[in-house]
């Protein structure tokens, strides 16, 4: 059975660490607290360990961006079915371009058709679940603040 609001879930399941707040950033928990003494102490034990933590933090931090951007855009959508036309129809332009591509840069095609299908695929599930337009940008923007908040578990 499909989750039917996945994007609610995630954000319940992460509460455990932070919780989005009216406004913004996220407010930590305790648990958070005591995971950060962990990972700041294991990723400090070698450089390489140290490049695994920034590059992690770098993740966290693009895709809070990333997520945070598509909130504040499909907030001004007329619903979710049209955003989800204009989903299909980027990953359409993306396909086209990504066999277009020289064989290097076709990898960037497609991620960013992958991103877009599994954004799709969620706003799609929170259509089915009979959630809004702005229903879906606010948890978007939740989501945002608790990816922003993950990143001070891994030091850059």
């Amino acid at each position: 059975m499909a989750n039917p609001d996945p994007i609610g879930n995630a954000i319940q399941l992460l509460s455990v660490l932070a919780v989005p707040t009216a406004a913004g950033p996220a407010t930590t928990t305790t648990l958070f607290d005591n995971i950060k003494t962990f990972t700041t102490a294991i990723f400090g034990i070698s450089p390489d360990m140290k490049k695994v933590s920034s590059d992690i933090n770098a993740a966290l931090t693009e895709a809070a961006t990333v997520v945070g951007k598509i909130g504040t855009a499909i907030g001004g959508a007329g619903s979710l079915t049209d955003v989800s036309g204009a989903m299909t129809a980027l990953q359409n332009s993306l396909s086209l371009l990504q066999t277009m591509a020289p064989a290097g840069t076709a990898v960037v095609f497609n991620s960013a058709s992958g991103l877009f299908q599994a954004i799709q695929s969620q706003l799609t599930a929170l259509a089915g679940a009979g959630k809004s337009i702005a229903d879906a940008a606010t948890e978007l923007a939740q989501l945002a603040q608790l990816l922003t908040a993950l990143e001070g578990l891994f030091p850059p």
